[in-house]
């Protein structure tokens, strides 16, 4: 490291026009810097390590939870498909329901107006019986 007395140094006027001074020698501001400068990069060589410590821990664990991220996605999605395939059973179930409701609706009515209409022919068949015997026997030249 780097004296004071030698950092004073480079501020020592030397070989300036005019009166005779003592003989100095220019400094060397290059290798001076980097002596200077040794010191300090040898001090942030112990932050450089920790930076790339917390660096690796924050990669590690951005792996882990980008991991559980897919795993709970995946979960989601299987909890999703699993309901969707219950709900369309439901829907199905419900459809089928419905379905029978409305055939077995259709057919009472249906029963409903058979026999109705069996109920009507019931009622009208002594008439039209006796209108036919009366025209058969009419051409039979019968009594009528």
């Amino acid at each position: 490291m780097a004296r004071l007395r030698d950092f004073l140094e480079r501020f020592r006027p030397a070989g300036t026009p005019g009166a005779a001074a003592p003989a100095g020698v220019p400094a060397d501001y290059a290798v001076d810097e980097a002596a200077e400068l040794k010191a300090v990069f040898s001090a942030l060589d112990e932050v450089r390590d920790r930076c790339e410590g917390e660096r690796a821990r924050a990669r590690q664990a951005a792996r882990q939870t980008l991991e559980r991220a897919r795993t709970q996605a995946a979960a989601i999605v299987s909890d999703a498909r699993r309901e969707a395939e219950a709900e369309r059973a439901a829907a199905l179930a419900a459809g089928r329901r419905e379905s029978g409701e409305r055939c077995e609706a259709m057919i009472r009515d249906a029963a409903h107006a058979a026999e109705e209409v069996r109920r009507r022919a019931a009622a009208r068949l002594p008439d039209a019986v006796a209108r036919v015997v009366a025209e058969v026997r009419s051409l039979a030249g019968g009594p009528s």
